[in-house]
C-alpha cells in the first residue's frame, strides 16, 4: 500500500476496508481542518479508543471499538498516512 498515492477520502475508505470496528475516521490538514471523514472526531475529546498518525501535513484519526486490533490498526494508519504524503 505504501507505494500508492491516496486522497484523503480514499485513505479512509482503505482503512475502513481493513478493520471490522472503525466507528469514526477523519483526515485533517496541518491547521486541523477536516479534509475527509467525520468532522466531530476532530473536536471530540480524545479517548483511549482513538488512534492517530501525524505528519507535518496531515493527521489521520480513527475511533475504534473493542473488536479492533489497535496495534494492527495503528500500522494501517501509518501506511495510509505515508500514502497521503506521497500525493
Amino acid at each position: 500500500m505504501t507505494s500508492s498515492v491516496l486522497t484523503p477520502e480514499a485513505a479512509l475508505g482503505w482503512l475502513r476496508s481493513l478493520s471490522v470496528d472503525i466507528r469514526e475516521a477523519a483526515v485533517l490538514d496541518v491547521s486541523g481542518a477536516v479534509l475527509a471523514g467525520d468532522a466531530s472526531l476532530s473536536v471530540a475529546p480524545r479517548t483511549r479508543r482513538v488512534l492517530a498518525a501525524r505528519s507535518d501535513r496531515h493527521t489521520v484519526l480513527v475511533r475504534h471499538g473493542r473488536k479492533a486490533l489497535p496495534g494492527l490498526l495503528q500500522a494501517d494508519l501509518d501506511a495510509a498516512l505515508e500514502a497521503l504524503e506521497q500525493g
